[in-house]
């Protein structure tokens, strides 16, 4: 019984590690994406301002 008690104690500290992960790269690809979308927009408006200064 002892031992039971402690794989499933083991099987718990396995998931919660697999759910810490799983949240931690889940706000990785958030901030990634919200800097490519703030990259992308201050791309297209450098790129607006130097049409207008060329021309």
């Amino acid at each position: 019984m002892a031992k039971a008690v402690t794989e499933m104690r083991a099987d718990f500290q396995h998931l919660r590690r697999w759910r810490r992960s799983v949240e931690q790269a889940q706000s990785y690809t958030f901030k990634a994406m919200i800097t490519v979308i703030v990259t992308g927009f201050v791309g297209a408006v450098w790129l607006g301002i130097k049409v207008m200064l060329g021309k």
